[in-house]
């Protein structure tokens, strides 16, 4: 890859939507590819690495209304570099379908991906959207977690409760985990794995429960 086109970006936005008990959120990745200010004596070539980087995670006011969605995201979009692609990876389980026509009438600057997350084991592909096993969202966050391309800003505002939603889920009933499943959803947008799928028991080293080394790992950033 020429040199002289880096650093380049690319965005991937996760949307979890909500309404009146727990709000919308949404997660912002940054995929950068850049030099190391490294060389390669092996290839006589300068290093390059592509990073993930959470830069924003929010939630959205309480009550805002799905059909207020797309206006947002718009205005969320005109903060971007217009020259990077964008693509919004959409809760579309349950009422989100109607949602995601939303934004598909709203044309926004970004590709859309729905997803819906579901209670089964495998990938499988509907004709409005991508199905994705709850377990298979979780299971990978946490292998992006242990991943030392995908960094969080240990000023990032939100992170307190990311960590809290996180080592909630599975222990704690009817926990908020809005921020979780937006992150998740732009993981899982920016790099799938659909070859793993949802188990019923918590895997080793998944980021909830009472597994401290994910806690450590989380709070290093």
């Amino acid at each position: 890859m020429p040199t002289g086109l880096l650093p380049r970006s690319a965005f991937y936005l996760g949307l979890d939507l909500g309404l009146r008990r727990n709000p919308s959120a949404l997660a912002l990745l940054e995929e950068i590819t850049r030099p190391t200010g490294e060389f390669d004596h092996v290839h006589w070539v300068k290093k390059i690495e592509t990073v993930l980087v959470l830069r924003d995670l929010r939630p959205i006011p309480l009550q805002t209304p799905y059909a207020d969605l797309p206006d947002l995201l718009e205005r969320y979009l005109r903060l971007l570099p217009e020259r990077f692609p964008v693509r919004l990876a959409i809760d579309a389980t349950g009422v989100g379908a109607p949602v995601v026509e939303l934004f598909r009438r709203a044309g926004l600057r970004a590709e859309l991906q729905p997803i819906v997350i579901t209670g089964g084991e495998s990938v499988a592909r509907l004709p409005h959207a991508v199905t994705v096993p709850r377990g298979a969202l979780l299971q990978n966050v946490r292998i992006r977690l242990e991943c030392r391309d995908f960094r969080i800003p240990s000023n990032l505002p939100n992170l307190a409760a990311l960590q809290d939603e996180l080592a909630s889920i599975g222990v704690r009933h009817n926990h908020p985990d809005d921020l979780a499943f937006a992150l998740a959803l732009a993981l899982w947008s920016a790099r799938p794995n659909p070859t793993i799928g949802e188990r019923p028991d918590p895997l080793p080293g998944a980021p909830f429960g009472d597994n401290s080394r994910q806690r450590r790992l989380l709070q290093k950033w």
